[in-house]
């Protein structure tokens, strides 16, 4: 073989378009697979388990992000609920955490546009590897959130939720300043 064709065949190789899967195993969510499907068939069976049971309270995640292990948690708390931020498409229900103090601890994420990650990535078990490409990965992360927009925000009327105790369970990403913004999968008032 000449140079010019190994040099050739290494260099197209290296920009290959598809995954490496090692042999005898499938990628679990397949190329070109739908997000939404795969969300519908772990958000009951695997992703509300997950998050209800492995859940940490705030102040603890905050611990362990202090500590070095990871920026990505799956977060519970309850509080009262004192501000309704809904002016942009990022809105926020800024929550103070029990014991209350009058300042806010954390933002609930409303909505109409969740632009994070938080959940996919503190989930624990949706891993990059399980998918054919980066934009499918990225997929299943926007259809979580539409998810959660769909079926934990939308039937909430937010502008009662001021004033009121509220509890939750969801994910957050400790990986900035301000307060930790939480993407909720479960969201009840009192």
């Amino acid at each position: 073989m000449s140079r010019a064709v190994l040099v050739l065949f290494f260099a197209l190789s290296s920009c290959a378009p598809w995954t490496v899967v090692p042999i005898g195993e499938e990628p679990a969510v397949p190329h070109g697979s739908d997000p939404k499907a795969y969300v519908d068939s772990i958000w009951d069976a695997r992703l509300m388990p997950a998050v209800l049971e492995g859940s940490v309270a705030v102040d603890a995640a905050r611990s362990r992000q202090a500590a070095g292990q990871g920026g990505h948690f799956l977060v519970k708390g309850a509080g009262r609920a004192l501000d309704l931020n809904g002016e942009s498409r990022s809105g926020k229900l800024l929550v103070d955490l029990e014991p209350a103090d009058g300042e806010a601890d954390v933002a609930i994420l409303i909505g109409p546009a969740i632009l994070t990650t938080a959940l996919r990535d503190a989930a624990g078990f949706i891993r990059f590897t399980d998918f054919a490409n980066q934009l499918a990965f990225a997929d299943v992360a926007n259809e979580l959130n539409q998810r959660v927009i769909d079926s934990v925000i939308a039937p909430l009327d937010l502008e009662s939720l001021v004033g009121r105790r509220i509890a939750f369970h969801g994910a957050c990403s400790l990986t900035g300043p301000g307060l930790p913004e939480i993407v909720p999968v479960r969201l009840e008032a009192e």
